[in-house]
């Protein structure tokens, strides 16, 4: 909350019109008398309102932080691309046995790809969150079990030739239940200004913010077997809708002007599963990562990610997912 406080001027004229007749002891000082519409003018000008500069000040409760502001209002946009060195574990079948993808299969090298993510939020409580990746890979291998993988007869010591690809996309929306460091705690609570939680930039020298997560996600995998052998191959491609639920933390450190080049240190992690209750389908994600903001927009960010999933079909079917570590920036508008 606002005070204004205005300052009352006592109209002094007539104690300068008696300094002006005091006599020093050795020597006196002739002062002329001012007259009576001077001394009019003196008080008119003495007694007016002088401009506050108090509306510059910021309260406590919406002083700006390293990278915004302590008041619930503000909009934000958030942009962070990452590379993502990445590979896909997991087992597939497709009327046959199951074959581990990153072994019996040959797809277990690391790959450099791209994820992102696209963060719209307003004031400290609310975001919604679209992100994207894609992952591809192939190889080689002579195949150590035999079976049936759709059309494709594999035996032992063949020759095959394999890729896989995936890809995933979503939204989240994001609702802080707790903030316990803050003035105000929770998106229905009262705000109670944390004066020992300020630091000299008028934020907050830590912040601590406790998530749940809503999401809807749609993803897509599809497997390619090429027997060189026997010059036989069979693909299969799929994807799912699913909605889930999740939660999360962040964890802010403000070092503004205390640490070279870094304003805020931001460690966050988060995850979720959920299931559209088709064919034992579901997913399940993890993010946990670091954030050196240099700037209150721009920054770089280090962390881990994993999308795990099931998707199936009528035959076929790939339980697994693409994990890794990713590299990326955080630009905010």
């Amino acid at each position: 909350m606002h005070f204004t406080r205005k300052s009352l001027i006592v109209p002094f004229g007539a104690t300068l019109l008696v300094a002006s007749s005091i006599v020093c002891a050795d020597a006196p000082i002739s002062v002329e008398p001012l007259s009576a519409a001077d001394l009019l003018a003196f008080y008119e000008m003495q007694s007016a309102t002088p401009p506050t500069t108090e509306a510059a000040v910021p309260a406590a409760d919406s002083a700006p932080t390293a990278d915004g502001t302590r008041s619930a209002g503000d909009f934000n946009l958030t942009f962070s691309p990452a590379l993502w060195m990445a590979r896909v574990r997991g087992n597939t079948s497709w009327n046959g046995p199951n074959f581990t993808i990153d072994d019996q299969l040959g797809q277990s090298e690391y790959e450099a790809t791209l994820s992102g993510e696209l963060a719209a939020s307003w004031g400290v409580f609310y975001k919604v969150m679209l992100t994207g990746w894609f992952f591809s890979t192939d190889g080689t291998t002579s195949a150590t079990t035999g079976g049936a993988y759709g059309s494709v007869a594999i035996s032992v010591g063949d020759q095959l030739s394999n890729s896989y690809s995936a890809a995933g996309a979503g939204g989240e929306f994001d609702v802080t239940l707790w903030q316990p460091f803050a003035d105000q705690k929770t998106p229905w609570g009262p705000t109670i200004v944390n004066t020992r939680n300020t630091a000299p930039d008028g934020g907050y020298k830590a912040d601590l913010r406790i998530k749940a997560i809503g999401a809807v996600r749609w993803y897509s995998a599809s497997i390619s077997v090429n027997d060189q052998t026997t010059g036989v191959s069979d693909s299969w491609s799929m994807d799912a809708v699913m909605p889930g639920i999740g939660g999360g933390l962040e964890l802010d450190f403000n070092f503004k002007g205390r640490v070279p080049l870094v304003e805020m240190i931001k460690i966050e992690a988060s995850s979720g599963t959920g299931t559209n209750f088709v064919n034992g389908q579901y997913f399940t994600f993890i993010r946990a990562g670091i954030t050196a903001m240099f700037t209150p927009n721009v920054g770089v960010q280090f962390g881990y990610r994993l999308e795990d999933f099931k998707l199936v079909n009528d035959a076929a079917n790939f339980d697994g997912g693409v994990q890794g570590l990713f590299l990326g920036a955080n630009v905010k508008f």
